[in-house]
């Protein structure tokens, strides 16, 4: 029960202090502009500035979509291939406990 509150106090915590701590962030007065003298560069590193970069994509998305649709295919498929040969291992194992069991005599 206590782990539980701890969990609890502290997801609450999480929660909120993101923002409270944006509230003090925003109440705090920005020193440049009650000056009213602010160095140009200051000025352009403030600006938002686009970037013009290639016009298509270097890889196509499609291409990686299937990449991964194939990987969890494969693992699926070696996953299931597994289980099989553990199933016929236990099914053989069991098999021959029970043979084991009759050639007792049932003991």
């Amino acid at each position: 029960m206590r782990a539980l509150t701890v969990a609890f106090v502290l997801a609450i915590t999480m929660l909120i202090a993101p923002g409270l701590l944006a509230q003090d962030e925003a109440a705090e007065p920005d020193s440049t502009s009650e000056q009213g003298t602010e160095d140009p560069a200051d000025e352009r590193a403030a600006q938002f500035v686009g970037v013009r970069g290639p016009d298509a994509e270097q890889v196509p998305g499609g291409a990686l979509l299937l990449a991964a649709y194939a990987v969890v295919w494969a693992l699926l498929f070696v996953f299931l291939l597994r289980m099989r040969g553990l199933q016929r291992q236990t099914a053989d194992e069991l098999q021959r406990l029970s043979a084991e069991i009759r050639a007792s005599g049932g003991r």
